[in-house]
């Protein structure tokens, strides 16, 4: 399989947001979008590393650079991102998102994933 980025935070602080309002007119863009991505991505992450999921990685530092690659994954690691991630993505996608709820969004993925 060809290698991929799992988190991937530099392209997600990246991306180009355009917001409309109700009317149609363009929203100037306040950073949240991004900020919300992000967090998505160091959430992963940590809970990844702190799963053992991540081979040879035992911490995370919330840096603009953080990528993880597939190949970094454990086995247990791809089978769980194939499991999980989509689910969890979209059940997270909303900017008004906590943290605490990402979390717990995972926890009760894993929790699903470990019963398989």
């Amino acid at each position: 399989m060809t290698d991929f980025k799992i988190i991937d935070v530099p392209g997600m602080l990246g991306v180009q947001v355009m917001s409309l309002d109700r009317t149609g007119n363009e929203i100037p863009d306040d950073g949240q979008w991004r900020r919300h991505a992000a967090a998505a991505q160091y959430v992963l992450a940590e809970f990844l590393v702190g799963k053992s999921l991540v081979k040879s990685v035992s911490s995370i530092d919330r840096q603009p650079n953080l990528i993880i690659m597939w190949s970094q994954l454990t086995p247990t690691g791809q089978a769980f991102i194939r499991a999980a991630y989509d689910k969890w993505l979209r059940s997270v996608d909303r900017t008004d998102t906590t943290e605490a709820t990402m979390v717990e969004k995972l926890e009760h993925r894993w929790r699903s994933f470990s019963m398989e």
